[in-house]
């Protein structure tokens, strides 16, 4: 992962503590932390002393008495004193006389300890490597696991009692004590996930079940960015976890918070660029409203970063202390959020403001109360609460505060403010249970316009999801069915409605829901292959052979046909050695083109 090239010394500039490139972009995949420290590096020519200068997912290091270590050479490299052994490739090396400088990428497990590594700057590698696989974290009796696929954070599991999944509704207040006893008391005697007695005992409904799941798993993933003594290791590959569950983790947020965690003055101003430097943002503060939850503080601190205010003026204008203006601005900088400039910034935004802006703010200040909560958000009684989510979004992004700090009105800003403030009042009424059954009270019962169609079945989708999480497979099916009676043209209703079938082992059934969902999305390879799986179950081995073939025509590295091909060729599958041979060898068999 993460191979690097050395780049010379006039391509490099620094700023802060950190090094850049001319272009204004850091090219590493994974942060450097200088240190100096000790190493043993094995190579085919012998054992050498040498000290590590800065680590990542590799060490650039001086190597004593060699000249024998050069590009694409193995080496397994020790540092007792960082705690890391590891099988890695020199990428470069270079003679500083009398000693030898190399750079070396670890080729095995990232792994390590967090006392010398940061938990956020492992994720962001991840993230800018795209990289699947599961991120192990352990000390004493702790085990937590981070999913990661494609660089995104899906899922993470811990063996906690306090961040159960049982644990975070307690604390939400969406379940009493008894009822939480009551859940722990059913776990320890049977051995059933939590979740699944939940569902089981009432306590928990399919929309309430992805809520908990999403926060516990965030709430997994931000305790453990205080860990210091613990080690780690990223596990690349397939991953065991359940793929299916939509939980939408927002990464930037997570690491956003994960970065302000760090309470050392002495090492943000090290981390950050010079006190007299000049900030300013390099996303536009409603896209930052979007994707981060900020307290007051931080919207002080960002309406500041406007590219005329150095680092050093920011606490007193942002009315905030030097830490936590620190811990802002780097936070921000980790997510590339704020770019430095040598320059003022536009002054666009004080020239005046644009008469159609103002009379949109007038519009919707003269009528928001009289809108409504679900008016104000543009959506119906019947939303869910993804759909409350996007809506609130929507208007955050049009009217948040942040993106006419800069206006010269008062009125307009306090107008501004009013319809915010509305705003999130109904999204946190609407996106919360109890508040919105006790507002919808309060409506008028003419005022209510019956779903359509489309919104029941979406909405019996929805919760036919939720409910194949929870393996309530019977439900699932019974869910899928019903969206498919109000919306039978939708593919994925059909594809969904097969894979619950699959589960109930209903494979004639499900070859119909399939087949169905085929004929609606005919370019989908993950539908026909599914299709191509049940045909297998059915016995109908050439039938299988040839929709696993469809599918690799459309999608030649698709998994599900290739495991089906696997399958149907499993007799001749030694003849091919490795899977790539294999590959290779069904598509010359069956005349197919690959992707390359």
């Amino acid at each position: 992962m993460g191979a690097q090239e050395e780049p010379s010394e006039q391509d490099i500039q620094p700023s802060g503590g950190e090094l850049i490139l001319k272009d204004g972009k850091d090219k590493r995949n994974f942060k450097r932390y200088k240190k100096e420290a000790e190493l043993i590096l094995k190579a085919s020519s012998g054992a050498f002393k040498g000290r590590i200068i800065d680590y990542s997912d590799g060490v650039r290091a001086v190597v004593s008495g060699t000249n024998s270590i050069v590009s694409g050479l193995m080496v397994n490299i020790t540092s007792q004193e960082l705690g890391i052994e590891f099988l890695g490739e020199v990428v470069w090396s270079k003679k500083v006389i009398p000693d030898l400088q190399v750079g070396i990428k670890r080729v095995d497990n990232l792994r390590g300890s967090l006392r010398d590594f940061k938990l956020p700057d492992i994720l962001k590698g991840l993230q800018k490597t795209t990289s699947t696989g599961t991120l192990e974290i352990h000390s004493d009796a702790v085990h937590k696991k981070i999913y990661i696929k494609n660089g995104d954070l899906i899922f993470a599991s811990s063996n906690q009692t306090d961040e159960s999944i049982a644990k975070v509704l307690l604390k939400a207040g969406r379940i009493n004590i008894e009822q939480y006893r009551r859940t722990v008391e059913i776990s320890e005697q049977t051995g059933k996930n939590q979740s699944i007695i939940l569902a089981e005992l009432g306590y928990l409904s399919p929309q309430e079940f992805v809520w908990a799941l999403k926060n516990q798993v965030e709430a997994i993933i931000l305790s453990t960015f205080n860990a210091t003594d613990a080690h780690f290791e990223f596990q690349e590959g397939p991953l065991d976890a359940d793929e299916s569950i939509p939980l939408r983790i927002n990464s930037t947020n997570l690491l956003y918070h994960g970065y302000k965690k760090v309470n050392d003055l002495l090492y943000l101003k090290e981390e950050c660029p010079p006190m007299d430097i000049e900030l300013r943002l390099a996303k536009d503060p409603e896209e930052l409203a979007q994707h981060l939850t900020m307290n007051d503080t931080d919207r002080r601190i960002i309406s500041c970063l406007n590219g005329r205010h150095s680092i050093k003026e920011i606490p007193s204008l942002a009315q905030a202390s030097d830490i936590e203006v620190m811990k802002t601005i780097y936070a921000l900088l980790n997510i590339g959020a704020v770019e430095l400039t040598g320059e003022p910034a536009p002054e666009t935004a004080e020239a005046g403001v644009d008469d159609e802006i103002v009379e949109k703010i007038d519009e919707m200040h003269n009528n928001y109360k009289e809108r409504g909560y679900y008016g104000i958000l543009g959506v119906s009684e019947e939303a869910t609460e993804d759909e409350i989510r996007e809506a609130y979004y929507r208007v955050a992004k049009e009217f948040h505060p942040d993106k006419y700090f800069s206006l010269p009105s008062e009125e307009i800003k306090e107008k501004i403010n009013a319809i915010f403030a509305y705003a999130t009042e109904a999204y946190e009424t609407l996106s919360d249970d109890t508040k919105r059954r006790r507002y919808n009270k309060t409506l008028s019962a003419p005022t209510a316009r019956p779903p359509s169609k489309a919104e029941m079945a979406k909405e019996r989708f929805n919760q036919g999801r939720a409910l194949l999480m929870m393996k309530s497979y019977s439900e699932a099916a019974t869910m899928f069915a019903q969206a498919i009676y109000f919306d039978s043209s939708t593919a994925s209703y059909h594809y969904y409605h097969g894979i619950a079938l699959c589960r109930l082992n209903d494979f004639k059934e499900a070859a119909k829901a399939l087949s169905e969902a085929v004929r609606l999305n005919p370019q989908k390879a993950d539908y026909i292959a599914e299709l191509g799986h049940v045909f297998l179950k059915l016995g109908f081995k050439a039938r299988a052979q040839n929709t696993f073939k469809r599918a690799l025509e459309i999608s030649p590295t698709n998994e599900r046909a290739l495991e089906g091909m696997f399958k149907t060729e499993k007799s001749k599958k030694s003849l091919f050695g490795s899977s790539e041979n294999f590959l290779m060898k069904i598509s010359q068999k069956y005349g197919l083109k690959r992707k390359r």
